[in-house]
């Protein structure tokens, strides 16, 4: 295995983690708090970490990726469309999707809890509650797709 399909495996590892720890507990764990404010805190605590974390690592297992599918291509020569052509093509349309995924959740769903603890407003209840069971499930969708490219890659 080359050094940059080791990184790409432990920043794998590393997203799936993280995204774990947000939707099975950080989300949980927020969801519990019967305090408004400090629910929002708490998840907004948790997306301040994971939100960086999660961009950089999606950009660094992309990188990687290339990486190594620049050397499978080179090996493969003309014979590359033939032997990993309609595989190549769900597993890229499937981290597309991911990182869709992954950039909403950071961006659309994450920064916007940050933004309203860092502005000081006041927390609506039912708009904390909302963007706490999308962030679960944009994580969890995540994860699905995760799976699946992994088990694609493993068809590869």
């Amino acid at each position: 295995m080359t050094f940059s399909s080791w990184i790409h495996l432990i920043t794998t590892v590393l997203y799936a983690a993280a995204t774990v720890a947000v939707a099975a507990y950080y989300i949980p764990r927020a969801r519990r708090e019967s305090d408004p404010t400090r629910r929002l805190e708490q998840a907004a605590r948790a997306m301040k970490i994971y939100d960086p974390f999660c961009i950089a690592v999606l950009g660094v297992i992309i990188m990687t990726g290339a990486f190594s599918l620049t050397a499978y291509k080179e090996a493969l020569r003309e014979r590359f469309f033939e032997a990993m052509g309609v595989v190549l093509l769900w597993k890229l349309l499937a981290t597309f999707v991911l990182i869709i995924f992954g950039t909403y959740m950071a961006f659309g769903l994450g920064n916007r809890l940050v933004g309203r603890v860092e502005l000081g407003e006041e927390p609506d209840p039912k708009w904390i509650d909302s963007m706490l069971t999308r962030i679960q499930v944009v994580a969890i969708v995540s994860l699905v797709l995760l799976a699946a490219i992994v088990w694609i890659a493993t068809a590869l």
